[in-house]
């Protein structure tokens, strides 16, 4: 079973909320869901949809073609037309004469709700087309809102008995297995630093990012995180150095243009040594570009994120579990070895939910390399031959900690002797960061063959789907960016190579030239979509003929 549905509308008709209760329907039920919510940068009007698709196995992205389009208002159907085979309307709300329709408006006024409440009459009429138990939706009102949730049951209701009077079933769902957690990447990343004892959030609210800041400040009681929201990006990084001077783990969260702001704060992180994890959830660009559309165009501008040099951690998930994993084994890195760390998303992932089965137990909150000596005598940069200097808080000892180059102490030199030492220190880390690297996944493999394409983020999942339908290729998605896996890019046996990424220039492409001397094809897509499978099917033919 794999089939796609779409609700479409404007802004402020609900979209997203109404194909997260509709996609709950199915996850309760077993199966594999993913939605891709596409929206204009608008409050009201424009033209929003999300693309619901459900399977009884693994999917990773969305399909062009869809079988069913629940349309709210009339201008949105045209643009789907193609690629629908029905079409379903709200009949009280305007006059179509290609589709079947429901009241959905007229049923909003009888029960006295506003007309924003309608979509519940559509999901109650898609209950009935799939042969859902509409008792089950109900409980999904209830979970959600409660002792508000009555007018949606009621309209959830009159949706289901007209569609049930006037319209025809399609393939009945029964259950598939046990229900499973729908999440976007931002929420993912989160819990996974959360697991891996994050304390403090600091964000400034920039799609596609401010989701995460939404949903930690949501849960912050229950999952112990302290959320704020300062008065910029650059307040956003400097008040997570503070936290990370007393100790406590945090995160920064932002997209292409609220990083630029950040930089001279993860210059000082590298210098001062200061542990900050950074989700960095890239968006059309360059400026303000398309604010709510994907991209991948951040890879080396973050790679080479502030002035100087430092080391740098950097890696970027495939999906949702994979944020969930690289947001704690991140932020344990970063603590580990006293340096910043970013996680690179995009749009697709940082957005988009899917129905995920994530090891919780598999992210823990490391130990720290803590000082066991005189407190008296504590020195914050202490030389050392891994580069790494054992760590101690206020007020527990006296810690001096600068953006200047500094002696073990933190005391501000200039001496050529120990600048060049204390230079070295802070570099000899990126040994070890490589070497806990190499123990980790830096890369996944899917697939077989000596056809090799090349992914990273949320490409990735689209890449497999579509390389599984033709055949013959290995999906090979680079994980750690920084430090690069060249020693996996090494054992690779390859006779024709193509990268996919959604940018113009190949960056990944680039880096893969730099780092394993391979040439490969590009599949570029730069126009703040992501591609469909059956899209990027298309082009791999091409590409590997």
């Amino acid at each position: 079973m794999d089939f796609s549905f779409i609700i479409s509308g404007m802004a402020g008709d609900g979209i997203k909320s109404t194909s997260m209760v509709a996609g709950k329907m199915f996850s309760r039920l077993g199966y594999y869901v993913f939605i891709d919510n596409e929206y204009q940068s608008l409050i009201r009007g424009g033209h929003n949809f999300s693309i619901v698709r459900v399977s009884d196995k693994k999917i990773w992205g969305h399909r062009r073609r869809s079988e069913l389009l629940i349309a709210l208002q009339d201008y949105t159907i045209s643009p789907h037309n193609e690629y629908v085979d029905r079409v379903i309307f709200d009949s009280s709300g305007f006059d179509y004469l290609e589709g079947e329709g429901i009241p959905m408006t007229a049923f909003a006024k009888e029960v006295g709700a506003p007309t924003g409440f309608r979509n519940a009459a559509a999901i109650g009429a898609l209950c009935y087309i799939y042969g859902m138990d509409i008792g089950n939706l109900n409980k999904i009102y209830k979970d959600a809102f409660g002792n508000k949730a009555e007018k949606d049951i009621l309209l959830a209701e009159k949706g289901y008995k007209y569609a049930s009077e006037n319209l025809k079933q399609m393939e009945k769902v029964q259950r598939a297995g046990n229900p499973k957690p729908i999440l976007d990447g931002n929420q993912a990343s989160g819990l996974g630093a959360v697991k891996a004892g994050l304390k403090d959030y600091y964000a400034y609210p920039m799609t596609p990012a401010s989701s995460l800041l939404h949903f930690l400040a949501s849960m912050k009681r229950k999952l112990g995180v302290t959320v704020v929201q300062p008065e910029n990006e650059i307040s956003v990084a400097i008040m997570a150095i503070g936290s990370a001077f007393i100790g406590r783990r945090a995160m920064i969260g932002t997209s292409g243009g609220g990083f630029a702001l950040m930089h001279e704060a993860i210059s000082l992180a590298g210098m001062a040594e200061m542990p900050i994890l950074c989700l960095e959830s890239q968006r059309g660009a360059p400026s303000t570009g398309l604010p709510t559309y994907n991209a991948q165009e951040d890879l080396k501008f973050v790679l080479h994120a502030g002035h100087g040099e430092f080391p740098r951690i950097v890696a970027s998930p495939g999906d949702t579990e994979d944020a969930y994993y690289l947001g704690g084994e991140l932020l344990n890195l970063s603590w580990k070895y006293q340096s910043p760390a970013i996680l690179l998303t995009d749009r697709y992932l940082s957005e988009n939910l899917a129905t995920c089965d994530i090891d919780v137990d598999k992210v823990i909150e490391e130990p720290l390399p803590l000082y066991s000596g005189d407190n008296s005598d504590y020195r914050r940069y202490s030389m050392t031959e891994s580069g790494v200097s054992p760590l101690a808080f206020p007020p527990d000892a006296m810690v001096n900690a600068t953006g200047n180059e500094h002696d073990e102490y933190g005391f501000t030199i200039d001496t050529e002797k120990e600048s060049t030492e204390m230079y070295a220190k802070r570099m000899r880390k990126e040994e070890g960061i490589k070497e806990d690297v190499k123990k980790m996944d830096a890369v996944r493999v899917f697939g077989n063959g000596t056809n090799v394409l090349f992914t990273w983020g949320s490409t990735t999942g689209v890449a497999v789907e579509a390389a599984s339908e033709i055949g013959d290729i290995k999906v090979v998605q680079i994980r750690y960016l920084s430090p690069f896996p060249d020693w996996e890019i090494e054992k690779l046996e390859i006779d024709k190579a193509v990268t996919v990424e959604c940018n113009y220039t190949g960056q990944l492409r680039s880096l893969l030239k730099e780092h394993g001397r391979i040439n490969s094809k590009l599949i570029g897509n730069w126009g703040g979509r992501q591609f469909s499978i059956e899209q990027l099917a298309e082009k791999l033919k091409e590409a590997f003929e």
